[in-house]
């Protein structure tokens, strides 16, 4: 078995006075645990993250079979027992506006020490219904976007 034996060297430094200072070399291993030290450090301090997240009320005019809206017939309160309650009630000069709104927010995310990375994607899927002074349907429309319904 060979010890390798550490010899220091002394130098005498004029600047401290004439006291001699010392110094070792280092070992060929512990150039390998700094190496690792650092890149476990490297690693401990960067990530990744997404995000998923839906607001607004439940998109049910997207479910299958969709809800039949038929104008002229069709009133307000069959458009709510289908739907639910809009996300707001507009009252125009002589109709009434119902407009449902859902939102869906993606977020990835990528952390390092000196970079930072944060993609962020809105999708809006709407349904809007007219109705006239009497509460009948007179027009409505879809958006063409639209947000996959949560089962």
């Amino acid at each position: 078995m060979k010890i390798n034996k550490i010899e220091p060297t002394w130098t005498l430094d004029e600047s401290s006075g004439g006291i001699p200072t010392g110094s070792t070399r280092a070992r060929p291993g512990r150039r390998m645990v700094i190496i690792f030290l650092g890149a476990l450090c490297l690693m401990v301090t960067w990530g990744c993250a997404t995000k998923d997240n839906q607001m607004g009320v439940q998109n049910k005019w997207r479910s299958e079979p969709a809800p039949a809206f038929e104008r002229g017939h069709t009133t307000q309160s069959q458009v709510m027992a289908a739907l639910g309650p809009p996300s707001q009630v507009i009252a125009l000069h002589d109709q009434t506006l119902f407009y449902y709104l859902r939102e869906q927010l993606k977020t990835k995310s990528v952390f390092l020490i000196f970079y930072n990375q944060t993609r962020e994607r809105v999708s809006y899927d709407r349904a809007i219904f007219f109705f006239d002074k009497q509460g009948l349907l007179t027009d409505f429309a879809l958006s063409e976007e639209a947000i996959p319904r949560e089962k």
